[in-house]
């Protein structure tokens, strides 16, 4: 019943700091700096090839590339060896200032007006407060699973004390200007009127998968699975280590979802629940692949009337009022208004 899918990092930074740095980082997602980095790695190895290496197959890189752990330490550290050529700390700390610093600072100086006038006006958030914003974050991104929020975080960078941070100032921001925003009933009305086909929930299914390269692959997990092995289970323990986190995890599909494969969208509307289905030949961005399906719930379409979704369609326009409106003017008004200087260093 969302009408709008948005990610978790542009739901805490986007509507907190409206940077060039963050819509730039975010436009695109993973997906986009893996492809990035994929383009110009096959930029460079065809370079080198026709540089007089022509008996070196160019290098090829499909998707992200893994980030080292050691890349990801930098508290208590002071350098990188690579190959016994030292990377200093404070050489990243100069370069990261360099491209990045302007937009880092002023995200500072907003948090920390933010704060002033909540402390001017006596207003606090409550640990209960941060952990609601978060779960609601959560809801709203779709990151259920602790598995599939530790992914999502891992993916992007982030940590739980990023995203406990950023839902703090998230909740702070809305119990400072919340009341700057208003949304009538007729309001309410006319949003539904106009998107109405948006609450209506499609029939759909939640599943459980395993792809594996092979048919034989396939049969002997069914085997396991057949043998008293949890599907989830098996599904874990024959994922690659990148996908082990949300291997066996329950999915939602909808029917008339795109990105599913025909042979396998047929199945999941007409396989019996709680029972393994397949092996399933059908293609994979690596190739062929055999899918096992466990369904475990079925939903039928049903269109949402204004009365059930008036609350959700409020809480919506208030936070799209707040976040692209009010949130924005007040910032704007707040550096214009604020005495900020450099500070010359001795």
């Amino acid at each position: 019943m969302r009408l709008v899918t948005r990610t978790l990092g542009l739901v805490l930074l986007g509507a907190l700091i409206c940077s060039p740095l963050f819509a730039a980082a975010t436009a695109g997602g993973a997906q986009t700096n893996g492809s990035a980095l994929a383009a110009s790695s096959d930029k460079a190895a065809g370079k080198a090839a026709t540089a007089g290496n022509a008996e070196q197959a160019p290098v090829k890189v499909a998707g992200d590339i893994p980030m080292r752990p050691e890349l990801q330490a930098f508290q208590g550290v002071r350098g990188w060896l690579v190959n016994g050529k030292e990377i200093k700390l404070d050489e990243v700390k100069e370069r990261a200032v360099a491209y990045h610093g302007p937009y880092v600072l002023q995200e500072m100086v907003v948090e920390m007006l933010l704060d002033q006038e909540a402390k001017r006006r006596s207003i606090t958030v409550t640990d209960a407060e941060i952990d609601g914003k978060i779960n609601e974050l959560r809801q709203e991104g779709g990151l259920t699973t602790d598995a599939a929020l530790d992914f999502y975080l891992r993916r992007n960078g982030y940590t739980r004390g990023w995203l406990r941070q950023k839902a703090a100032d998230y909740a702070l921001m809305e119990k400072v200007l919340g009341d700057q925003v208003y949304v009538s009933d007729k309001e309410v009305a006319a949003f539904f009127d106009q998107y109405r086909d948006q609450y209506r929930r499609p029939e759909g299914v939640d599943f459980r998968v395993i792809v594996l390269p092979t048919e034989k692959d396939a049969q002997a997990a069914l085997s396991q699975i057949r043998g008293g092995r949890a599907f989830q289970q098996v599904a874990k323990d024959l994922a690659s280590a990148d996908e082990k986190p949300l291997a066996g995890e329950l999915r939602t599909f909808n029917r008339g979802q795109q990105g599913m494969p025909p042979e396998l969208d047929a199945v999941l509307f007409s396989a019996p629940l709680d029972q393994v289905v397949g092996p399933i030949k059908s293609a994979t961005p690596a190739g062929p692949g055999y899918y096992l399906l466990k369904v475990e719930k079925k939903r039928d379409a049903y269109q949402f009337t204004l009365e059930e979704t008036k609350d959700t369609i409020r809480t919506q326009l208030r936070k799209q009022k707040l976040e692209q409106g009010v949130w924005p003017n007040w910032v704007q008004a707040q550096l214009s208004g604020a005495e900020i200087e450099a500070v010359k260093a001795p």
